[in-house]
């Protein structure tokens, strides 16, 4: 059982215990009301007496209306400070009124002085435990007050009682304190990450299903992503304990970045989540870009060594409803734009978006465009040497569209083209796919029919019948010499021509199971090599200019005009 299940159970039966024994001091009041003897003429019944009605109607009301209200507070975990205020003054005005209205009940009437004490210590601790006593001394002081008699006496003859009162106090609302400081140390064990300092993956599920519930157009909810990047890198090299230092520095700075914006968790190794309720996308965007800027500022030891020469942060966002309309979803979607951040450059924060978003489909479409992204997923985890592959060629491949001159409604085809290039390895083996060894001829025949198979299953969807032609030729060779059907030169379609320097480039810098990675030197120099005999001349050469571009001057946002 969890550290979280015995702390409810042993809450439940603590409240148990103080509701019983609240309703053990009720009962005493309502016996001492009954019981009075100036109630009663010589008889069994007593007489009619309207303070006494009205009284034990007010305290069986009152002390049910307001013990229900706090009830239910406690169950929903809510501010109770001013029911439990408004309980135990209750139960105080109750008491006066019957010593000082109804008159004397019966011997040692006052000691009745010693529940409100009793319920105001075991709610609300120590120090409201002796204020009430100090509250309920001076009432038995005025109480017992003889105007004939000298203040000293009064005070004498009532010490131990009051003493009584003080002690009961201390050491209920004494009790109270340890175990509520018990309960919260308890709660801080279930919810917090010992390392890092913040919520836990449990927490971070129960809280955010609470922020859920109040989203609305007007109160935007925003779940970022964060993944160290190379950090499995960083530990091998270093030791888990410089490893365990750079997520402890997370910690701090995600603590220190969203402080009164929301809350963040540690959502599983070195992987973070951020909840910002009532904030929009652009604004999560911005506290992204703030961690991001201020790990990769931070010297780590041996941070030098890491590829790209510091230690970084790779950030996804997504945003509900504007993105998500569960929080399935919104996770989800977080969690897909991390995805993206991290295949394409690291180091980067990315704002979730599917490059199904501006296609109109009808409504069975929907399920059959939702089962191609599904089906990516599948790829991307069968050819785990791809990862990102088709992310990386969809982002080039714009790229490359917009330096030729291409207009934005071929560019918005060759988004959907080059993002399902490869859909159709679903029909490939995990084993041809990730094979170590040169493949055989039957083997090699299989891996050729992924285009026509990636072609037919597009075709599906009617507005993406068009992507369906450029994904059937994006292996065809300039010279002819490419696969399925052999087609050359300017008979191949123009974005298929893309997709297929494109395609080449990212394959040769990825790590392949078949291959070693090339340098970015190594994979333009075969470009060019083999430019006019796989590559159109003129796209391969414009690429060119563009990697080298980037590989000179890599600012983000920078505006590039290379091919134009």
């Amino acid at each position: 059982m969890s550290i979280g299940q015995n702390e409810k159970q042993r809450q439940e039966k603590l409240n148990d215990y103080v509701t019983t024994t609240h309703i053990l001091s009720l009962i005493v009041i309502m016996l001492a009301l009954i019981l009075g003897k100036n109630l009663y003429v010589g008889n069994i019944y007593p007489v009619i007496n309207i303070r006494f009605f009205l009284l034990i109607n007010l305290l069986g009301f009152g002390a049910i209306v307001l013990y229900n209200m706090r009830f239910q507070l406690v169950k929903k975990a809510s501010f109770l400070s001013l029911v439990d205020l408004l309980y135990v003054s209750f139960l105080l005005l109750i008491v006066v009124l019957m010593l000082f209205i109804v008159g004397d009940i019966g011997y040692y009437t006052e000691a009745i002085l010693l529940l409100p004490i009793i319920i105001t210590a075991s709610i609300l601790g120590k120090m409201p435990g002796l204020i009430m006593a100090t509250v309920c001394s001076v009432i038995l002081f005025i109480y017992k007050y003889n105007p004939q008699a000298s203040i000293f006496y009064t005070f004498e003859s009532n010490l131990i009682l009051m003493s009584v009162m003080y002690i009961l106090g201390w050491f209920i609302g004494s009790q109270m304190d340890l175990e509520n400081k018990y309960r919260q140390e308890l709660i801080k064990i279930a919810n917090i990450d010992i390392l890092t300092g913040l919520y836990n993956h449990r927490y971070f599920q129960e809280k955010i299903k609470v922020y859920f519930s109040l989203v609305s157009e007007q109160k935007p909810l925003s779940l970022l992503f964060i993944d160290i990047d190379y950090f499995k890198h960083y530990n091998d090299s270093y030791g888990h304990l410089a490893g365990d230092q750079v997520l402890s520095f997370m910690g701090d700075i995600l603590q220190d970045t969203v402080k009164g914006k929301g809350f963040s968790a540690r959502y599983g190794g070195e992987e973070f989540a951020v909840v910002l309720p009532n904030c929009d996308s652009e604004t999560a965007l911005k506290i992204a870009e703030e961690i991001r800027l201020k790990v990769s500022q931070h010297s780590f030891l041996g941070g030098q060594y890491q590829p790209g020469g510091k230690i970084t942060i790779s950030c996804g966002v997504a945003t509900s409803p504007v993105h998500a309309k569960t929080i399935k979803e919104l996770i989800k979607y977080a969690d897909q734009a991390l995805y993206r951040a991290k295949c394409l450059n690291k180091n980067k924060v990315e704002l979730y978006f599917s490059v199904f978003d501006n296609l109109e489909v009808n409504e069975s479409e929907e399920e059959l465009l939702s089962s191609i992204y599904t089906l990516l997923s599948v790829i991307n985890a069968k050819d785990r040497y791809t990862y990102g592959h088709s992310e990386r060629v969809t982002e080039y491949s714009i790229k490359l569209a917009k330096e030729i001159g291409i207009g934005e409604k071929e560019i918005q085809l060759l988004r959907y083209a080059a993002f399902l290039h490869d859909i159709g390895k679903i029909e490939i083996d995990r084993e041809i796919l990730n094979k170590t060894e040169a493949l055989s001829e039957e083997e090699w025949h299989i891996l050729k029919q992924h285009p026509k198979w990636g072609s037919d299953i597009v075709k599906a969807v009617k507005n993406l019948q068009p992507v369906a032609n450029i994904i059937l030729q994006h292996h065809e060779n300039y010279d002819g010499s490419g696969y399925p059907d052999g087609i050359k030169g300017k008979n191949i379609f123009s974005l298929s021509r893309i997709i297929r320097v494109v395609d080449s480039y990212d394959a040769m810098i990825s790590n392949r199971p078949y291959q070693k990675i090339f340098s970015i030197d190594q994979v333009l120099d075969e470009l060019e090599r083999c430019s006019g005999t796989l590559y159109d001349p003129e796209i391969a050469a414009c690429f060119i200019q563009l990697i080298k571009h980037e590989k000179n001057e890599p600012e983000v946002g920078e505006d590039i005009a290379v091919c134009k």
